[in-house]
């Protein structure tokens, strides 16, 4: 949907003091907005099962019923046999202790030695030199400051003996330093142990309130999704009809894209989430099977279940399970190469996860860039907790769907969505203006290697071109950077001329005429036809381009001399229609015979006006684009070749009435 380059500073203000309000009220509604969005969520996966079994003929509030009892005990039965193995590990889990135990001494014993083991000394003998220099330094402050004690005594009574006072100082340094020894922050001598005691009452209260709290929302996620599965429709037209009131054909499309994306991601998902579960199963059941370790094929099932799970957390989820599973491989397993081998084929299957099933089934399904869902991740996990992580991604889907429907929130899609940030036109002509012409030309070279050499001109050059002349014409770009650009996109040219010569066909001679182009105005309709001219060339044409410092005189005096079947006369918007029409009708006026034809390009207004007074002004044909202009050229081309007998005159034919 097209949508204003432009905004007002103040509508930009209301844009972002809203979108402040709006996540305040996202925070402190959270109680209620997280269970609406993850029943949001698993209706939009148990509504295709409800569809389908509506077009078998069950009705709609059974099928919904149906799918949801269907989905508890499925999630039921699978939850109790995850339970009961998490159980059996717990138990057993001390069995393992001396496993632990030789694992831990064998890092410890790898540590004392070698390169480790003189590592880990130096820094012990750095820890105690602290330490014992702090010490001192703390030693040498107490005896400093019983001396100026001491001094201050001794001025106003009896020095006393030396002894007497060395013991004195001594016995009062030692007083002060159990007294720094019984500061609250040091560690007394003699620890005091306090046994606090709690009441049983208030201990299961504490224990039943956050159980009470998971339960309720459990349950109010439950009563969500049964009521949006038998009402979705009549929700569907309320959301449509407050929303989209006086914008209906943009509602539904933003809410059908929507739901599509977030169906299909969270399909997808499960699909890709489950193929990877079953696999890490199989191979450890297999694994245990074949080496004999009771652990691996008797908790597989779990480890299938936590990946499923937990791969619907975005970037961390894959790797929690990679660290639980390298753990309990760890401690129950004897040795490190059967932990490190697991690890390595879990390594191996989220790679193959990762770069071939992924990409296989997803596509651009969410239509979000992987940086915007690695932000959103944060965001959202920041706001809500671990629950925002896994609603991290559909959020953002729909976030990304508003912004291309909604022209206030355009910037989410912008900022979000997996689309080119800039066209390839726009980015090449950034990169000129920024004096980048090296990577300008990579920019070229990588976009012909893509499309078709004709598609550089049209698509890029020309656009770039358009882009220069119009900030040139507005004042934004100055002169010299105009010239620079200007230079750019010529050497470019050049650059590209070598590498379109294997895509040149040959014409026969008896079929080439002469054709010249005059540029209307300046130097950027010569370069216009530059390009022209090296999409002719692509098919075995010739344009000779005329330089556009030259006058109307020197260019008239030209085309006598050289006589040529075909003028065509470049001009880019804005303006510049008067110089082409003055052209256009000195040509006319000098050969009446010469077929004229005038190259408009981009300019996108399609005035019929402009047209017709560009024909009125002696033009043959008027084209918009730089392939039509070649599509005009190459039969007035052929039609002149044939008809021109090769020893004639042609200065006579062009110039006789």
């Amino acid at each position: 949907m097209p949508t204003s380059s432009t905004t007002k500073p103040r509508d930009t203000l209301l844009v972002l003091c809203g979108l402040v309000l709006v996540t305040a009220c996202l925070y402190w509604a959270r109680q209620v907005l997280i269970p609406l969005s993850l029943a949001v969520l698993l209706a939009f996966v148990l509504t295709p099962l409800v569809a389908a079994l509506q077009r078998r003929g069950l009705g709609r509030v059974p099928s919904a019923l149906l799918v949801v009892f269907l989905a508890l005990m499925l999630l039921g039965g699978v939850g109790y046999v995850i339970s009961h193995q998490i159980h059996n590990l717990i138990v057993n889990l001390p069995q393992y202790r001396a496993n632990i135990l030789a694992k831990v001494h064998s890092i410890h014993g790898a540590g004392t030695g070698g390169f480790f083991g003189k590592v880990q000394a130096i820094f012990q003998d750095i820890s105690d030199d602290l330490t014992q220099n702090e010490f001192q330094k703390e030693t040498k402050k107490l005896e400093k400051k019983l001396q100026r004690r001491n001094t201050e005594k001794g001025k106003s009574g009896d020095q006393g003996s030396e002894r007497d006072t060395a013991s004195s100082e001594k016995d009062e340094t030692k007083e002060e330093l159990e007294k720094e020894a019984r500061k609250p922050g040091s560690t007394p001598s003699n620890p005091v142990y306090v046994q606090m005691d709690a009441s049983d009452w208030s201990g299961a209260i504490q224990a039943i309130g956050p159980a009470a709290e998971g339960l309720g929302q459990v349950f109010l996620v439950l009563v969500l999704v049964v009521f949006m599965l038998i009402q979705r429709e009549n929700l569907r037209n309320r959301l449509v009809r407050l929303i989209g009131h006086g914008r209906i054909i943009v509602t539904t499309q933003a809410f059908d894209e929507g739901g599509q994306r977030i169906s299909r991601f969270l399909l997808m998902q499960l699909a890709v989430n489950t193929i990877f579960g079953v696999a890490l199963t199989v191979g450890l059941f297999l694994i245990g099977l074949f080496t004999g370790h009771r652990e691996l094929w008797q908790y597989a099932l779990l480890w299938g279940f936590l990946s499923i799970v937990l791969r619907f957390v975005p970037y961390i989820g894959t790797w929690i399970v990679a660290v639980l599973l390298t753990g309990f491989n760890i401690a129950v397993l004897p040795g490190w190469t059967l932990p490190l081998a697991i690890f390595g084929f879990f390594l191996v299957l989220e790679l193959l996860t990762a770069n071939v099933l992924e990409p296989l089934l997803f596509g651009h399904s969410t239509g979000v860039s992987p940086l915007a869902l690695l932000l959103s991740a944060a965001f959202w996990t920041w706001l809500w907790g671990p629950v925002g992580l896994v609603l991290a991604t559909p959020l953002t889907v729909i976030l990304v769907v508003l912004g291309k429907y909604v022209p206030e929130l355009h910037f989410f899609e912008v900022l979000l969505g997996d689309e080119q940030a800039l066209s390839t036109d726009v980015t090449f002509y950034q990169r000129l203006v920024a004096r980048d012409l090296d990577e300008a030309a990579d920019l070229v070279e990588d976009y012909m290697a893509s499309h078709p050499p004709e598609a550089v001109y049209e698509e890029v050059m020309l656009p770039a071109l358009l882009h220069a002349k119009h900030d040139h014409e507005r004042g934004e770009l100055e002169a010299d950077g105009y010239e620079l650009v200007l230079k750019g996109i010529r050497d470019t040219e050049e650059d590209l001329a070598p590498a379109l010569a294997e895509h040149v066909r040959e014409v026969p001679a008896a079929n080439k005429a002469i054709a010249v182009g005059c540029p209307g105005s300046d130097e950027a309709d010569e370069l216009a036809l530059v390009m022209l001219a090296q999409m002719l060339r692509l098919s075995g044409y010739t344009l000779e381009v005329i330089s556009s410092e030259k006058l109307t005189a020197e260019v008239l005096a030209h085309l006598q001399q050289e006589a040529p079947a075909l003028v065509v006369v470049g001009s880019l918007p804005p303006g510049g229609l008067a110089p082409v029409r003055y052209l256009c009708k000195r040509l006319r006026h000098h050969t009446p015979n010469l077929k004229i034809l005038i190259g408009r390009w981009g300019d996108d207004t399609k005035n019929e006006r402009m047209q017709k007074r560009l024909l009125s002004a002696g033009a043959d044909q008027v084209a918009m684009t730089l392939h039509d202009s070649r599509a005009q050229i190459i039969p007035l081309l052929q039609t002149a070749a044939n008809a021109v007998p090769a020893d004639s005159d042609k200065s006579e034919l062009l110039t006789k009435p």
